[in-house]
């Protein structure tokens, strides 16, 4: 059974040319489904690839623009990112950019990943960002490509609407 939720025309056409209000306006009925269920598996279970990469890409995006690349792992969503299926997909989508960027954090998570799920209270965790700066070219330059991508995202997502939700009157 796949999980489809349903949208209204006038959400979609109320977002505009605003790339993050269609995002978000698509996004919302995922993210009402998985607070209301008591187990989100039951919802996660269901989603194929495309409604999983929806949702790690905005996990990804609102971990890195508030704290890069080292907060993404300490909130526990580097095992989602840094899979391998994830990145092929959003070279998929056409989002190359974040992939190659993708991969060569992966090289970094992966060759340290121990050390960085490791639990730490706020301070420890804080301090990490100078201890530990190999992240810090690749959550600049995320900066850099993030609303072409994000662009992108959209397109993809637009195109592909039915994969997404259904659309009601």
């Amino acid at each position: 059974m796949e999980f489809l939720p349903t949208i209204s025309k006038e959400v979609i056409a109320a977002a505009g040319s605003d790339d993050w209000a269609f995002i978000y306006a698509v996004l919302e009925p995922y993210q009402d489904a998985i607070e209301e269920a008591e187990e989100e598996e039951t919802i996660l279970d269901q989603l194929t690839d495309d409604q999983h990469t929806l949702l790690i890409y905005d996990a990804l995006y609102g971990q890195v623009t508030n704290g890069g690349f080292l907060q993404l792992i300490h909130n526990g969503y580097g095992q989602f990112v840094f899979d391998g299926v994830f990145i092929e997909d959003l070279g998929r989508w056409s989002l190359n950019k974040t992939a190659a960027l993708l991969t060569k954090a992966e090289a970094i998570y992966t060759g340290h990943k121990a050390f960085l799920e490791q639990e730490r209270e706020l301070e420890a965790f804080s301090a990490l960002y100078k201890e530990f700066t190999a992240f810090e070219p690749l959550d600049n330059a995320f900066y850099d490509i993030m609303d072409e991508e994000v662009a992108r995202f959209r397109k993809y997502i637009e195109t592909n609407l039915a994969s997404f939700v259904k659309v009601t009157a």
